[in-house]
C-alpha cells in the first residue's frame, strides 16, 4: 500500500470510530442541546413578540396618521381657500405630512435594526461549545 492511499483513507472518518469519540462526551452534549432548544425558543418568543409589537405599531400609526392627515388637509384647504395663502396652506399640510412620513420611517428603521440581534446568544453558546470541541479533539 502506497503513502498516498494510506494518507486518503486516513482523511475519511468512519462513523464508528466517531461514535466511540463522542461517548464519552454524550453526558454533556445531550443536556447541552436541549439548553440549546430552550435558549433557542426563548429567543424565537422574544422574536416573535418584537415583531408582533411592531405590526401593531405600525398598522396603528398608519391608521391614526392616515386619518389625522386626510382630516388636517380638508380643515386647512377648506380655512384657507378664500384667502391668498391657499397654496402656500396647501404646501405647509404636504410638507407635515412628510415629516411625519419621515419620522414614522426612522422609528421603523430603528425597530427593524433589532433584527441583527436575534438569536446572538444561541450563536454565541454555539461558537463557544464549538470552540471547546475542537479544543479537545
Amino acid at each position: 500500500m502506497s503513502q498516498s492511499e494510506a494518507a486518503g483513507d486516513s482523511a475519511v472518518i468512519n462513523p464508528i470510530d466517531a461514535i466511540r469519540l463522542l461517548r464519552p462526551v454524550s453526558g454533556v452534549l445531550l443536556p447541552r442541546i436541549a439548553l440549546y432548544a430552550q435558549l433557542a425558543g426563548v429567543e424565537w418568543a422574544e422574536q416573535k413578540a418584537r415583531l408582533s409589537g411592531m405590526l401593531a405599531i405600525t398598522l396603528l400609526g398608519f391608521a391614526s396618521v392616515l386619518c389625522c392627515m386626510l382630516f388636517a388637509g380638508v380643515l386647512v384647504t377648506t380655512l384657507s381657500w378664500d384667502s391668498a395663502y391657499r397654496i402656500q396652506a396647501i404646501v405647509a399640510v404636504i410638507v407635515v405630512y412628510a415629516a411625519v412620513a419621515g419620522i414614522a420611517w426612522q422609528r421603523f428603521r430603528s425597530a427593524s435594526a433589532l433584527s441583527a440581534e436575534a438569536f446572538a446568544a444561541t450563536r454565541e453558546e454555539f461558537a463557544a461549545d464549538i470552540a471547546l470541541i475542537k479544543s479537545k479533539l
